[in-house]
């Protein structure tokens, strides 16, 4: 596969929850923890927030997986589990509605979703690529217009299942910036936490090699201040990033 663009830069947002404030404590560190089947966003978030917290002093989670927030919300509610990590979007009606607590929270450091192509299709029809990136940014454009509101709403609603605040909290956090750009350290980060997960081997090639050089710009830090690609808090996450889990050779 090549890396041609990146569809959306804002990060991955996770948090832990529990059925009332008395499941914080190092307890919930001993118990069933249940995440979202197949997903390996909720696998690095995991290791993510352990590294925050410095779990490993603390004890570790007994994982359980579950195919739904439905599932979620049953296995925390009949005791299966103990505590849930799931994504904040996801969650956010338990939250507003008093059913789930959240203890804590992390942020995927990296960009949530890239484009990606086949190599003999990044090289025989880059220009059609280019052309339906850009497609995709007109239609988030008119995906957000005030026009769209309730076809946007009826959409996340099928889709995820979120309606009313919840759509806004949503869309108020993801920022679409599809073009064919990709910023270094996301890639980066993102391979540094699959390494420490071990879900990569140590001396895989670095995701930049994978580029489609030919269409796609790599990008620095520094190329992109003061630009909307991402808020400024999360620019200084990826500039700074607390979640250091290995150091890595220079890429």
């Amino acid at each position: 596969l090549r890396i041609c663009g990146t569809y959306t830069s804002s990060p991955r947002c996770f948090g832990l929850y529990v059925q009332n404030q008395k499941g914080e404590g190092p307890e919930t560190l001993r118990s069933q923890c249940g995440l979202q089947q197949n997903c390996l966003g909720s696998q690095l978030a995991l290791h993510v927030m352990g590294q925050e917290r410095e779990w490993r002093t603390q004890g570790g989670l007994y994982l359980r997986q579950l195919s739904s927030i439905e599932a979620a919300k049953t296995a925390l509610a009949s005791g299966r589990v103990q505590a849930v990590l799931w994504e904040r979007h996801l969650a956010f009606e338990c939250v507003s509605s008093g059913e789930w607590v959240e203890i804590w929270q992390t942020t995927l450091p990296w960009s949530s979703a890239l484009f990606v192509a086949t190599r003999d299709a990044a090289y025989a029809k880059s220009k059609s690529i280019q052309s339906f990136v850009q497609w995709t940014r007109t239609c988030s454009e008119e995906f957000l217009e005030a026009e769209a509101a309730e076809a946007a709403s009826q959409l996340l609603a099928n889709t995820y299942r979120l309606s009313g605040v919840a759509v806004l909290a949503w869309l108020s956090s993801v920022r679409w910036w599809c073009r064919c750009e990709v910023l270094r350290s996301d890639l980066t980060e993102a391979l540094r936490h699959l390494i420490f997960a071990n879900l990569a081997q140590p001396g895989v090639a670095h995701p930049s090699k994978n580029l489609a050089k030919s269409f796609c710009d790599l990008l620095e830090a520094t190329d992109i201040q003061g630009s909307p690609y991402l808020a400024e808090e999360h620019l200084g996450s990826k500039q700074h990033s607390g979640t250091n889990p290995m150091p890595l050779d220079e890429w």
